[in-house]
């Protein structure tokens, strides 16, 4: 009994080990997806002042199906991925533009 539970243990360590490192690199395009579009979406609208549905044509239909965003009190914008897993706000500066706090 003792064996069964051992093997049964390795066997979910290997799997779920081997599942984060296949997953690995869309989690890492996840957190870089989100700063990017949260970036370009805030100097958009903040800088080249363009409404939001016109700053949703510079994102691919397919790409942005997977964003949420969310542009908060006149001055940063939330974009959020995979039901709010990764998230990157950007923040406009006067003077300085847009850069990613989170």
């Amino acid at each position: 009994m003792r064996r069964k539970w051992q093997v049964g243990s390795a066997a979910a360590v290997l799997i779920v080990a081997g599942a984060a490192y296949l997953v690995r690199d869309q989690i890492a395009l996840a957190r870089i997806g989100t700063g990017f579009a949260a970036k370009q979406t805030c100097s958009c609208l903040y800088v080249s002042r363009r409404s939001l549905p016109s700053c949703m044509t510079d994102f691919d239909s397919a790409t942005a199906q997977w964003f949420t965003w969310h542009v908060d009190d006149g001055r940063s914008v939330t974009v959020s991925a995979l039901l709010g897993l990764f998230s990157a706000t950007s923040i406009f500066d006067d003077g300085f533009g847009c850069h990613v706090v989170e």
